[in-house]
Parts: structure tokens; sequence; C-alpha cells
């Protein structure tokens, strides 16, 4: 009869220890653009739109600055804008933003080499139609124009340009021509200091907004203002996302200490008899780290929920068990060996393969079910663990 144990092995490697709704993919109306339109997975929708903004809004009561994306109408035909918070939209820009460098000119050195690639939704309603892109816009419609601020006037800057899927690729432009001229208004590029776009309360703008890879980029603007009752400056932060030839944002990261702060009260978090990585405060078999890695609940006992097992299918032997898909410092190796003797125990991962694809785990949705697969050796007798490894956070 063939043998199978399975375990948990856990090793600290150093000292230290989602979204409610669809996001809207944000894409253009225009004729023939449809072919162009992502296939969108599971939690997100595909929006055709004739023009987006991104739109501010003041809130007077705590004195800030909020917005995301608004469209010029409900996209579901019902004619009034929609206006949609920063991580439940973004905008699309599909292959058909690509561009060449074709000027020499000096002041164009922004879009890289001559005749080298790079992507820009277009200012102009034509240009983004001809392309079959989104018609993408700047607005400040929830900012009030009756003299909260000086001139009337916001302030944007960029504040930060990360690109989640290739981090060295950071590079943006918010730029418009005019009589031949770049007039450069939002950027990080040292090349560029102090450039902000100024924009009307209640105004509406457009610029060139220039890539130079693909990615999922989130670009955080500050807006700031100048309030005429106090002369105090005020300024916030909004962060926005843009698909370049991608629609899927990356999962947020967590680590074992952004975890320990949430799942523990302060007072608990800051005693490592109840909060460190090897403590056990519900007393039911599994440490933190375990809970952690397995998504379980470190102040009440759920072994059954956490404990891997070992099915049999023919003449292979199956692994089950959870992991944490969204944390940045776990490492999950699943291992075997065919005899426990001290003299003969070799632990490896080899022959040991993933089956299938993870499935969420229905009461965590940051926790995956998977299912590793391996051939029984001679004899029939194997012994499995997972091997769970804390590592620096990247």
């Amino acid at each position: 009869m063939p043998r199978l144990l399975v375990a948990i092995s856990i090793l600290l490697a150093t000292a230290t220890a989602a979204f409610a709704e669809d996001i809207r993919v944000f894409v253009s109306n225009t004729t023939n653009a449809s072919q162009y339109n992502p296939t969108a997975g599971p939690g997100y929708v595909v929006r055709p739109v004739p023009h987006v903004d991104l739109n501010a809004i003041w809130n007077p009561g705590n004195q800030s600055f909020t917005g995301g994306f608004r469209t010029d109408s409900d996209v579901s035909g019902g004619g009034a804008f929609v206006q949609f918070g920063p991580e439940d939209a973004l905008a699309y820009l599909p292959a058909t933003g690509q561009r060449l460098r074709t000027s020499a000119a000096a002041q164009f050195d922004f879009q890289g080499s001559m005749n080298g690639t790079y992507w820009v939704f277009p200012s102009s309603a034509s240009a983004s139609n001809n392309a079959a892109t989104l018609f993408l816009g700047f607005s400040a419609y929830g900012v009030p124009r009756n003299g909260t601020f000086t001139d009337n006037r916001t302030h944007w800057t960029v504040h930060s340009v990360e690109n989640l899927t290739t981090p060295d690729a950071t590079a943006f432009y918010g730029y418009s021509v005019s009589s031949g001229n770049v007039n450069m208004e939002l950027t990080r590029d040292p090349a560029y200091p102090n450039r902000e776009m100024l924009m009307l309360a209640n105004g509406h703008s457009h610029l060139n907004l220039l890539f130079k890879a693909p990615g999922i980029y989130r670009i955080t603007f500050r807006i700031r203002g100048t309030l005429v009752a106090t002369g105090q400056e005020v300024s916030s932060l909004l962060p926005v996302y843009f698909g370049v030839e991608e629609w899927e944002i990356p999962p947020a990261t967590i680590t074992y200490d952004d975890w320990r702060l949430t799942d523990f009260s302060p007072q608990q978090a800051a005693d490592p008899a109840i909060s460190s990585p090897n403590a056990d405060p519900d007393r039911d078999g599994f440490t933190n780290l375990e809970e952690y890695a397995f998504g379980g609940d470190p102040l009440v006992p759920d072994a059954p929920l956490l404990q891997p097992r070992i099915e049999l299918v023919g003449e292979d032997s199956q692994l089950h068990f959870r992991r944490r898909h969204n944390a940045s410092d776990l490492l999950f190796t699943p291992e075997a060996t065919a005899s426990l003797a001290p003299e003969s125990q070799a632990w490896s991962a080899a022959g040991l393969t993933e089956l299938g694809h993870p499935v969420p785990a229905p009461d965590n949705p940051e926790i995956d079910a998977v299912i590793f697969q391996s051939a029984l050796p001679p004899g029939g007798q194997s012994f499995q663990r997972v091997r769970v490894q804390l590592t620096p956070a990247p």
C-alpha cells in the first residue's frame, strides 16, 4: 500500500520579520476601433466611450482634491456623465497608438531615437479617431469657479510615474505642439524642470500623452491650489492608471509586516510573543508565518483549513495546499522524499510540478488553492512537505 505523509517546513531567511466592482477599461468607440479592444478577463469590463477626462474634484470639508476618470455621458446610454474613482478605471491605449519619431529637431528628443517607437494618446479628436485610440482629456469640473482659488486655477504636476509591469520603463510626457513648437507641461524628466499644467476651475484641456514602452502605468499627479480666503496652498495626490497595450492592473502586494499590522491590534503587533513569525497565539499548531502564508486567522484556531493534504490519483500523488499570491516576501517550495531515515533523507523539489492553474480560495481572495503532482517512487512510499520561506521584500 502506498504510504504518504504531508508536512510543512518553515524557514526564516532573515532576521526581519482589490477592487469591489469591475474595473472599467476605457477604449475608443470609433467605428472599427473594436477590433483593437482587449479581451479583458474577470474583474474588468471594456467600455467604448467617445471621450474621457481625468477630472479633479475639490472637497471643501477636508480641504483636499480627489478625482479620477469621468465620461462625458453614461456608458450605458443614460445621458449623464459618470465619475469613477482612481482605482475603478483605466485608460487603454492599443497598438494603433504607436508612432515613429520623424523630426530630427532637438526639441523632439524626448520621443527617442529617430524612427524609434513611442505610444501616444493624441490631443485632438480627429487624430484619436483616426488612430482608433481613446480621446482623453483633463478637466476640473469638480472645482468651483467662484473665487475659491487664486485666479480660479489649479496647478497640476507629475509626482511619480510607475510602470507596474516593466519597472524600468517610466518615461511619460504630456505636451502640446503649437506652430511646430513643443510646450512640455507634464513630465518627471529632469530635462524639463518646474513644468506644470494650469487648469482653470470648472475648465477642460487636452495634451498629447506619450509613453516610451508598453505596460500598466500608475501616474500620480499632484494638484495644488491657493485658497483666496486664507492664502494657504493646498495640495493632494491623485493616482491614475493607463494601460499601454495591456489592460490588467497587477495586484497590490503585501509583506509579513503589513499583514501583522492588519491582523493584530496595535498592542498585539508590538508584542513579539503574540505577533512574531514563530508565535502561535491561537494554539492551533500553525505559526503566524504559516497563517500568513496559507491564509488563516492567527487569532482563531483554523488548522483544518490550513492543513495541506495528499491525494492518490493512479500512480501519481497530488499535493494540495493553499498559497498566498499577493505576498512579496514569501517563497513556497513543495518537496518530497522517499524516506525519513536520517541517513537517507533527501528532500527535493524535483519531479513535483504544478497541475493546472491556481483557483481562488472561496474564503479569501488573496489566497489560491494549488496542486502539485508527482509520480510515486518505486515501492510506493512518499513523504511530502511545503517549505515556506520568509525572504526580504524587494
